[in-house]
């Protein structure tokens, strides 16, 4: 990109901009920029800033056009320092109770701090951050603390200092706002900087001062000063008098804005915005909830159904409110301090303002839908004017099908593919230049790639949730399920040795050594459940593991048989991928993952082999399996071959029928559908058509296994949701397995130790990598407001979105959804669940799904169901009375464009949840991107998985012994099948079984307290010794 970045900045017009910006330029002069295309801004923006070695602040009408200008500039800099991004605060100050998400402080907080110690940067933001206020310069400048080596400080009053900016004490710092004091050395993580600190001191002298890589918690390097950063910004800090982000600024300073009309109807719109938010805040100190205040199903006693009412906490006193102006820039604040700086903007040739004018000559890149014949006239086009093209792609994949569609052209012409990102191309005659996107040229959506370093934001990790507290239930391979009562010092042949002290049934106690951590597993089981301890000694254990392994044995000795009956079977082998077929997967909208990169290649390789192909694709809904599914079934319908698509309801095939005409519609095949939706008559003339071969794919539900549908050429079956269609349905799809290639597809993740063990017992494609294109979904907690349900609602009708709310009580749900009404009078709220006719349910959905109404009220139905984009934001009410893998599915409802989307955890009060309640509410909090759930939900989403690999009979025995020593049975079960019965089946050996080793020390082996005295965080490092594979 640096040859184009010059021949951009050799251009006259942008010579022209650095001239007028030079230093004898006066110190408020304004230049207006016209003809910058595209992302010419950009290149116009990153020319200034090496010419000027100054500040440049650019500022957005919006946090998309933020993103997308900074990962630009990010693509033109080598040096990840020269640009910074500076978002919102993301917090309300006029919102009660609001737990909000701390990642756009913390960066905030990184950018202040950055300025400060070094102001020659391009700072990028948007309306919405540069529109809040920030704390004086002055004040950062006095409460952050500079440490250098050889500094006296005592470590307490250091210590005392950072508490009293809520810095918080722990065993081992993971996030910003974080100490740990071990003896002379003091680890801090300060809101500011890439790395936190490792500080040692010699009685009261600094000794070192070194950077810490959080995940290993070493050293990495030795510096000589660091700046200890309190986040001024958090919610309730005493900052005093805040200012706009202008006074951070350095006097010769360069304003850019883009789009200046857009900025100011921004500005405005919310400013006004706070105006209201303030005066609401008002009302409510005044009026409160009325006595329908909230719901509770459920109460303590466990009588399901019956209902009561409780009021809302009383809010106690009305707090003091902060004038708008006091927190947030209006217009004119805004264009008086613009001024004091040179200025310039990017946008039309109508309107605008500026005391010079200047023209870079730019053109944006041509529109192609998609044609690669219009692109190839058009390289042609620009070739006879002496323009070189460039095309940037997004992905090694992407280049290579340019490369097979543009061979000829690539001799041929003045053309070059590059793999590179920028947000949109531009035309350049004046360079000789004309640089496209492949994402344009085939209208895929494009996302922001910035280079970005991400900080930990504040909440419960992994770790925590799984962390083993006394009294949890755990699984010893040799001896059973236990209680864990924590570790212990055991005196052994006169030295001690740390163990850890599990507790069986009557009183029974057995002292694990350190070494053997290995066998030691927590008991995972279906959430909720509650396992039998096993009495040692009784054989009980060694029973119930032998009846395990001889059904598991049998259920996958089963899946064998099958995979060696198809390998056996002649089938039909496609022919590989034509011109068509790697023009349609380059006009897919989104770029691909690399786990949905690797299935569909995976799904046409077996197409081309002559046995018939049965593969199954799993991954969560929105991971593109269906474009997985499109592609296979266009190569299907390229040789001549039909195509079913089956799926469990009605909506879902209705779905697939827009999704499969929207990718193919532009070819010559006929694409069809078998519902209630459609009329007899509809349905009797596309059954003709699949008998006379009129008809390449067609898509319905269980109808299509019925005696009447004949197929002339059938080649493809493709099966969504297997699990979810009855036992003759099932019976008649495995008879036709037999015979053509099949293609299933699931949502329930199956964990990756079941993928492993079945590799080779049956064909399995895993999509775990999340679609690059999908924002996090913003999730809180919150008590139950209906201040805040109404807000919700209204913002998100604001966007022209749809609204679920979920309330998972059948016997009153029509009473919230009386309340939802009353809230919210204008607007279209229907109801679902359940109890309804199936007939009555699907048409609710499918109206839900066109937009006929705008809240969906329903019970957890929809956690297993549609794909409705446009729905954006989720309110679950109780949210502590669902499971953590109940919460992520659900959750996964919304999010499912490119929208940002919300989900609000509702509760009758936070402070009042038990501690697992708590812990599960936080993690899906705190977890909050799209495929968490293949990490956090694991417990019943594995055991789902293995139902639906397994069949769902062997939940029962993952219960009865945990999921890790079920695994390990499996393991076992599929390495001795194929070592005895299936030796002809599988190619090469199978793997060796693991040696069992130990390792007896003479020394005593344990971790002195005195070094690590938290019990959880020394076991876990215990555990990381007896699981280490190497030294």
């Amino acid at each position: 990109m640096a040859e184009v970045k010059q021949l951009v900045a050799a251009t006259g017009g942008v010579a022209e901009l650095v001239g007028a910006l030079g230093p004898r330029a006066q110190k408020s002069v304004s230049v207006r920029v016209l003809d910058a295309s595209g992302s010419l801004p950009a290149f116009a923006v990153s020319a200034l800033f090496d010419a000027v070695g100054t500040t440049v602040l650019c500022i957005t009408p919006d946090q998309d056009s933020a993103a997308f200008l900074e990962s630009d500039l990010e693509q033109l800099h080598e040096n990840l320092e020269d640009v910074l991004f500076f978002p919102p605060t993301g917090y309300k100050p006029f919102d009660e109770e609001q737990l909000h998400d701390p990642g756009g402080l913390i960066t905030r907080a990184d950018a202040l701090q950055a300025i400060v110690t070094d102001p020659r940067r391009i700072i990028v933001t948007s309306a919405d951050a540069i529109f809040e206020k920030v704390p004086e310069r002055s004040t950062l400048e006095e409460e952050s603390v500079k440490v250098s080596v050889g500094d006296t400080w005592k470590p307490q009053d250091l210590i005392d200092h950072l508490v009293s900016h809520e810095f918080e004490h722990v065993e081992f710092i993971e996030e910003p706002g974080q100490l740990a004091l071990r003896g002379g050395i003091l680890d801090v993580y300060p809101f500011a900087g890439d790395f936190p600190f490792r500080l040692e001191f010699f009685g009261n002298e600094v000794d070192s001062i070194r950077e810490i890589d959080i995940h290993t918690q070493r050293s990495v390097s030795r510096v000589s000063e660091c700046y200890l950063v309190p986040n001024l910004e958090r919610p309730g800090a005493a900052i005093g008098p805040c200012a706009p982000l202008f006074d951070f600024l350095d006097d010769d300073a360069v304003v850019v804005t883009i789009d200046e009309q857009l900025l100011d109807e921004r500005l405005d719109e919310l400013f006004e915005s706070a105006r209201v938010a303030r005066d609401e805040a008002l009302d409510r100190n005044d009026v409160g909830d009325g006595p329908e205040g909230m719901a509770v199903i459920d109460g303590d006693d466990g009588r399901e159904g019956e209902e009561e009412i409780e009021e809302t906490e009383d809010r106690g006193p009305s707090r003091p409110l902060p004038e708008v102006a006091d927190l947030y820039l209006d217009r004119s604040t805004f264009a008086s301090r613009q001024e004091r700086f040179r200025q310039v903007s990017f946008g039309s040739a109508f309107g605008g303002k500026g005391d010079v004018t200047v023209s870079i000559g730019g053109r944006p890149q041509p529109t192609f839908n998609s044609s690669i014949k219009l692109l190839k006239n058009k390289l042609a086009e620009r070739a006879n004017q002496q323009i070189k093209t460039i095309i940037l792609c997004d992905s090694s994949g992407q280049m290579g099908r340019l490369e097979d569609l543009l061979e000829r052209e690539l001799t041929s012409l003045p053309l070059e593919l590059r793999l590179d990102s920028l947000h949109e191309g531009f035309e350049l005659p004046e360079a000789g230049i004309a640089l496209y996107t492949d994402h344009q040229i085939f209208n895929r959506y494009h996302r922001p790639s910035t280079r970005r370093r991400a900080k930990r934001k504040g909440g419960i990790s992994l770790r925590e949730l799984r962390n083993l507290t006394p009294g949890d239930f755990v699984v010893h391979v040799d001896y059973g399920i236990g209680r864990f009562a924590g570790l212990k010092k055991v005196r052994v042949r006169d030295r001690y040795q740390e163990s850890v002290r599990l507790e069986y049934r009557d009183d029974d106690v057995l002292y694990v050594n350190i070494s053997a951590l290995h066998k030691l597993h927590r008991y995972t089981g279906k959430e909720g459940h509650r396992p039998r301890l096993t009495k040692l000694g009784s054989g009980q254990w060694e029973k119930t593991k032998a009846r395990t392994k001889k059904r598991v044995k049998d259920i996958a000795r089963d899946l064998i048989k099958i995979y060696a009956r198809r390998v056996a079977t002649p089938g039909y082998a496609f022919p590989p991928d034509t011109l068509w077929q790697r023009e349609m997967e380059a006009s897919f909208q989104y770029e691909d993952t690399p786990d949905q990169g690797t299935a569909a290649e995976a799904v046409k390789s077996d197409m081309e082999k002559p046995t018939p192909m049965d593969r199954l694709v799993c991954g969560d809904v929105g991971f593109g399996k269906t474009e997985i599914a499109v592609r296979a079934a266009f190569k299907a319908v390229q040789d001549g071959k039909q195509v079913a698509v089956l799926v469990p309801t009605t909506i879902l095939a209705s779905q697939h029928y827009e999704t499969f005409n929207d990718r193919l519609g532009r070819y010559p095949l006929s694409i069809e559908a078998i519902s209630r939706f459609r009329s007899k008559a509809e349905q009797a003339k596309v059954i003709e058509g699949l008998e006379r071969g009129e008809v390449d794919i067609v898509i319905g539900t269980h109808r299509l296994t019925s005696k009447d549908i004949r197929f002339k050429n059938l080649g493809l079956i493709i099966i969504d949701e297997e699990q979810r269609f009855g036992v003759a349905a099932k019976e008649k799809l495995r008879a036709l397995r037999a015979e053509v290639d099949t293609l299933t597809l699931t949502a329930t993740p199956i964990p990756r130790t079941l993928q492993f063990s079945l590799m080779g017992a049956r064909d399995l494609s895993i999509v775990a990598t999340p679609p690059p294109n999908r924002q996090p979904i913003a999730t809180e907690i919150h008590t139950f407001d209906k201040h805040l349900i109404r807000d919700a609602i209204r913002y998100e009708l604001t966007r022209d979105g749809q609204v679920f709310f979920i309330h998972n009580r059948v016997q009153s749900i029509e009473e919230v959804s009386a309340m939802l009404r009353s809230l919210l009078p204008d607007v279209r709220i229907q109801v679902a669940h359940g109890q309804m006719k199936p007939s009555s349910l699907e048409r609710v959905m499918f109206d839900f799904k066109t937009g006929k109404f705008d809240v969906l009220v329903s019970t957890n139905i929809i956690e297993n169901g549609l794909d409705i984009a446009n729905a954006n934001t989720m309110i679950i009410n109780r949210a502590d009375r669902f499971g953590l893998a109940e919460l992520h599915q659900l959750r996964g409802r919304v999010g499912r464009s490119n929208r940002k989307a919300f989900c609000y955890l509702l509760v009758p009060s936070i402070h009042g949840l038990t501690r697992e309640a708590r812990q599960r509410l936080q993690a899906v909090e705190e977890f909050s991107d799209l495929g968490s759930g293949f990490n956090l939900a694991m417990r019943d989403l594995d055991i789902r998985g293995a139902g639906a690999m397994l069949g769902a009979e062997q939940s029962g025995f993952i219960e009865d012994v945990g999921f890790e020593t079920y695994h390990r049975i499996l393991d076992e079960a599929v390495q001795e099948l194929r070592a005895d019965e299936f030796s002809d089946v599988f190619e090469g050996a199978p793997p060796p079984m693991a040696a069992e080793t130990s390792v007896d020390l003479e020394e005593a082996a344990l971790i002195p307290d005195n070094y690590l005295s938290d019990n959880v965080e020394r076991l876990n490092i215990y555990r990381r010794i007896s699981e280490a594979s190497s030294v």
